[in-house]
C-alpha cells in the first residue's frame, strides 16, 4: 500500500522572502538602537563639556575677585589669550608703618591677619599701597617686601611685629586706608592654541607679562583647568580675556569669552561672563 502522507517544509522562494524581511526588520532596529545610542553619546558629552566649563569659569572668577588691586593684566600683543594676577592670602591694616627718614629704622606693626587654614605666611610678600602694574610686578618694587619674620606685640595682643628680607626694609608711601596685602607669586591662565586652559603658578615676578612659550619655558607648576576651547586666537574679537582698567564709578572689570566646542558639534557652548575686581589698593 503506497502512503499519501506528504513532507511539510518551506519552499526556496518562501525561505528567501522571510530572510528578506527579517534583513529589512533588523537593519531598523539597528539603526533605530543606533540612532538612541549617539543621542546618549551626545547628551553626556555636552553634559561633561558644560560641567568643565562651569567648574573653569567659577575656579577662575574666584581668584579674580581674591587679586591683589591693580594686579590683574592681560597682554594685548597675543591677542588676550593669557591673563595674570597676585593671589592675596590675607590683608589688615597697620599701625606703624617704616618711612623714608626718621621712622625708617621702625618695625612694620599691624592688627594680626587671619589666612586659610594651613597657609604660610612667612617668605611671602606683603604689599603696601601698590597702585599700578608696575609698584606690583616689577623685581625691585620699593611697595613688595619679602617676609622675614612675624613675632606677637609685646604689649598687645592683637597685633603682630613683620620684619623684612633684604634692604630698604621702610615703604616709600603710606596707605590712606593703612591697608597692607599678602600674596603669593603671581598666576597666570592660559588659552593655547591647541584648545586647553591651562593655570601656570610659582614662576616669580616679571616686569613684563609672560607669554604662554615663556611660562612654559620657565618651568613653574602648570594644570589644565579645561579643554575643548576653540576660540580663534589670532582674531582679536574672540579674545579669551579682556581687562578694563577702573573708574570713578565701578572696580576694575575682567571679561571672559570662553568658547567650548566638541569634534563635529555644530552647536558649540559659549560662555561671557564679567568679573568685577576690587581696585582699592
Amino acid at each position: 500500500m503506497v502512503s499519501t502522507h506528504r513532507s511539510q517544509g518551506f519552499t526556496l522562494v518562501e525561505l528567501i522572502v522571510v530572510i528578506v524581511l527579517l534583513g529589512i526588520v533588523g537593519t531598523f532596529s539597528f539603526s533605530y538602537l543606533g540612532f538612541g545610542a549617539k543621542i546618549f553619546s551626545d547628551a553626556v558629552g555636552r553634559d561633561q563639556l558644560m560641567s568643565q566649563s562651569r567648574f573653569a569659569v567659577e575656579r577662575l572668577s574666584r581668584e579674580l575677585r581674591n587679586a591683589l588691586p591693580r594686579s590683574v593684566r592681560v597682554d594685548s600683543n597675543v591677542n588676550g589669550s593669557c591673563i595674570e594676577l597676585v593671589p592675596i592670602i590675607s590683608s589688615s591694616s597697620y599701625v606703624q608703618l617704616p618711612q623714608p627718614g626718621a621712622s625708617s629704622d621702625k618695625f612694620f606693626e599691624g592688627v594680626t591677619p587671619i589666612a586659610e587654614p594651613g597657609s604660610v605666611m612667612v617668605g611671602q610678600y606683603l604689599y603696601v599701597y601698590a597702585t599700578n602694574a608696575a609698584m606690583v610686578y616689577n623685581s625691585n618694587s620699593p611697595r613688595r617686601k619679602v617676609i622675614d619674620t612675624i613675632t606677637p606685640h609685646s604689649s598687645n595682643s592683637n597685633l603682630s611685629v613683620f620684619s623684612f628680607v633684604g634692604n630698604p626694609k621702610y615703604f616709600p608711601k603710606s596707605s590712606p586706608a593703612r591697608r597692607f596685602f599678602i600674596t603669593e607669586q603671581p598666576v597666570s591662565w592660559c588659552v593655547t592654541p591647541a584648545g586647553e586652559l591651562q593655570r601656570f603658578s610659582d614662576y616669580g615676578f616679571h616686569n613684563n607679562q609672560r607669554s604662554l612659550s615663556q611660562l612654559v619655558s620657565l618651568g613653574g607648576p602648570m594644570e589644565v583647568m579645561a579643554k575643548q576651547l576653540n576660540n580663534n586666537l589670532a582674531d582679536s574679537s574672540q579674545a579669551p580675556f579682556t581687562a578694563s582698567a577702573s573708574t570713578l564709578q565701578r572696580s576694575s572689570l575682567v571679561l571672559l569669552d570662553l568658547r567650548f566646542g566638541r569634534a563635529n558639534d555644530t552647536e558649540p557652548l559659549r560662555i561671557q561672563h564679567e568679573v568685577f575686581v576690587p581696585n582699592v589698593p
